[in-house]
């Protein structure tokens, strides 16, 4: 079983997090490469320990606990950094999950932001919302707490509120339809514009696509 309770804006925070403390001092960074059975956190999952402070999760427990304390041994000259390190979650760690973690260790700097942007981002489904009024508002309140990349249409001008979140993006279109034909391939469409006519309009372009 996984366990995926943190929101996209926590992941967004801690990469904003990990760029600016490493303005400062490099990092170890500790990354969930692969996971069998029962685990607190998926691959992907990661943490960035400093000498002083930590940013991210692999899942908390005495599995982050011993990694966090293996890392900065590392970073204070105490140990050797290993690359990989396989961690049973059972009795002999004091953690119940029962599966087995794969973390990968690694030293990084500022110098590589741009690279740990791009590697540490987490990876969005693309979702075209069709309709800008109280349901697709109310959409996007649940949505942008979650790995989609929004894209929120209307063929309405200024329907939409001012401040959005990082991974929304408002736009608007008349006719309406005509977004379709440059959608991601692969988006997931909800249509709920404010006319049955615009509605039938988005599905057959979706559908003659």
């Amino acid at each position: 079983m996984e366990f995926n309770i943190l929101k996209i804006g926590d992941f967004l925070k801690y990469l904003t997090e990990l760029i600016n403390f490493l303005a400062q001092d490099n990092a170890v960074l500790v990354k969930v490469v692969q996971t069998q059975g029962s685990v607190p956190r998926d691959s992907g999952s990661w943490m960035a320990v400093f000498r002083h402070t930590l940013v991210g999760t692999i899942g908390g427990g005495h599995l982050e606990f011993q990694a966090v304390a293996l890392a900065q041994d590392a970073l204070a000259g105490r140990a050797a950094l290993p690359s990989l390190q396989t961690v049973p979650l059972g009795p002999a760690l004091g953690q119940c999950c029962g599966g087995v973690v794969q973390l990968e260790y690694r030293l990084v700097s500022f110098a590589e932001r741009e690279a740990l942007r791009n590697e540490l981002r987490p990876a969005l489904q693309p979702v075209a919302l069709f309709g800008g009024g109280h349901v697709g508002r109310a959409l996007v309140n649940v949505l942008s707490d979650l790995p989609f990349a929004l894209r929120w249409i209307d063929s309405r001008d200024e329907v939409f509120p001012s401040a959005l979140p990082e991974q929304v993006v408002a736009e608007h279109s008349d006719p309406v339809h005509a977004v379709v034909a440059d959608l991601v391939s692969g988006s997931k469409v909800l249509i709920m514009s404010f006319s049955h006519a615009e509605d039938l309009d988005i599905l057959a372009a979706c559908l003659t696509r």
